[in-house]
């Protein structure tokens, strides 16, 4: 409907269809049919002619699906991802978190954002606020905004996200296969600089989908087969780059690079490096063990850190497949079927746009999985966790005669070995008493500095500190009995 008097003719029914009968339509219908069935294209009643080398813009395909999945459910899982991924992209900006496998982590968490933000705001205001039933109200911007932040910007960050997988796999196993070679091949530096060439060649190879077509807004009465109908609609025409080098050819380069550079290939290596893993940790695993068998428990408990790592990253990479092999097939056979001009009938009807959909909310929802996947596998993702947002607190254990006591401190700058004896003084409220010397990470606190420190009774001010530290006291109950009494898994919170 148009929002005020149309700009030719009468005006059109409710349903935007032309009045029957009328002579503004009957004189012209053989014009208007002639140039459908030779151009393929429709013709303008207002201008008195046939179009050919621009086609109307469709917003949306199936309107009622796309406003459930992308007006209500895409939002809340934007939301999730979100709050997941700027958790996980700030606790690996750590400095004492920092190593080539989390620099991939990190990087890949921000690739994932990006691929969710940057179709929300049309989403939104398109599906969510329920934009797509006043067309009469369109804009030029409209037809920009979706073109870009549905379907020229996402596939790069995911390209991106694709071969950073890669890396943290090829990183992976290079590190647990070749370890005196991984310090060096391996190293943040290089993964950093292997994240900025898989970040341009990405950019790329996806930048052709921003110059193939441009935009004009058109409103009048229009014949595409079916009938005269009233719009106001974006009409999408060929840039020069595109008329060029040829639509055919411009396209067929431009997708046979996605689904073989991005899509294809990255989905085989992941799959051979994943196989490559689970061989490595099923090594490692009986090195382990041979080191427990040979009392050597330090090194046996170096080795089980390093095995919970590459485990929690098979597991990564292994989701990341399941919801992506399936596209990397649908683009495969979309890539040959528009190649070698096949038609298959389901290519025809609502399957593509219902695979993509469901496809692509799939691969949404993997997001927010991959932060708990951190907590649950990685004791240092945790401590740092709790230690950012938990502020302060004392973890104690009971072990026999003797008692633990862990302390994470949240603040600014590594704390050095003076400032984490002041920072336990600050946060025990329990007398302290001679303890033999422990060694925990490269913290080395004695009850004894901590006394002499901050005798009992103390008055300190706490102070925070922005990188999380952890250190543990360990010491036993002396005749006096004087020492924190808890209990296996209890938690004080300060």
């Amino acid at each position: 409907m148009p929002r005020g008097a149309p700009v030719c003719g009468p005006s059109p029914l409710p349903n935007g269809s032309a009045p029957t009968g009328d002579k503004f339509f009957q004189e012209y219908l053989d014009d208007a049919i002639n140039c459908i069935n030779q151009t393929g294209g429709f013709y303008d009643r207002c201008g008195k002619t046939c179009i050919s080398d621009k086609y109307a813009l469709r917003l949306h395909h199936h309107i009622d699906l796309e406003e459930v999945i992308y007006g209500k459910i895409f939002p809340v899982l934007i939301f999730l991802v979100v709050i997941a991924n700027l958790t996980v992209a700030v606790v690996l900006s750590k400095k004492h978190m920092l190593s080539p496998t989390n620099v991939v982590l990190k990087y890949m968490a921000i690739a994932d954002l990006l691929v969710g933000l940057v179709p929300l705001p049309w989403t939104l205001f398109y599906f969510t606020m329920g934009n797509y039933r006043q067309t009469e109200h369109m804009e030029i911007w409209w037809c920009y905004m979706a073109k870009f932040s549905m379907d020229a910007i996402p596939p790069i960050f995911h390209n991106i996200a694709m071969w950073l997988t890669v890396l943290l796999a090829t990183q992976r196993y290079v590190s647990i296969s070749y370890p005196f070679y991984s310090r060096h091949l391996c190293s943040v530096k290089n993964v950093r600089l292997a994240t900025m060439i898989i970040m341009v060649v990405s950019l790329v190879c996806g930048f052709p989908k921003s110059i193939d077509l441009n935009y004009m807004l058109y409103e009048g009465w229009i014949f595409e087969g079916d009938g005269w109908s009233y719009t106001r609609n974006c009409l999408v025409g060929h840039t020069y780059v595109l008329k060029l080098v040829g639509m055919n050819t411009y396209y067929n380069l431009y997708f046979w690079t996605r689904a073989i550079l991005f899509i294809i290939i990255p989905s085989i290596l992941l799959i051979i490096l994943n196989a490559l893993l689970i061989k490595g940790i099923r090594k490692a695993e009986k090195r382990k063990n041979r080191l427990l068998r040979e009392r050597r428990p330090r090194e046996a408990a170096k080795q089980t850190d390093s095995n919970s790592t590459s485990v929690m990253l098979v597991i990564i990479v292994t989701i990341f497949l399941v919801v992506n092999l399936p596209q990397a097939f649908f683009m495969g056979i979309l890539c040959v079927c528009e190649t070698f001009k096949i038609r298959l009938h389901i290519l025809d009807g609502l399957f593509p746009v219902v695979f993509l959909l469901v496809n692509n909310m799939l691969v949404m929802a993997t997001y927010p999985i991959n932060f708990w996947i951190y907590c649950v596998m990685s004791s240092s993702f945790r401590q740092t966790f709790k230690a950012l947002f938990c502020k302060f607190r004392v973890v104690g254990t009971s072990i026999g005669n003797n008692t633990a006591i862990e302390l994470s401190v949240a603040g600014s700058g590594r704390l050095s070995h003076q400032e984490m004896i002041e920072s336990v003084t600050q946060f025990l409220a329990v007398p302290l008493l001679q303890m033999k010397r422990r060694l925990i990470g490269s913290t080395l606190i004695t009850r004894t500095e901590v006394s002499q420190a901050y005798p009992p009774g103390t008055s300190t001010e706490r102070t925070r500190r922005s990188d999380a530290t952890s250190f543990m006291l360990l010491g036993e109950n002396g005749e006096n009995g004087s020492g924190p009494n808890t209990s296996r898994g209890e938690t004080i919170y300060l």
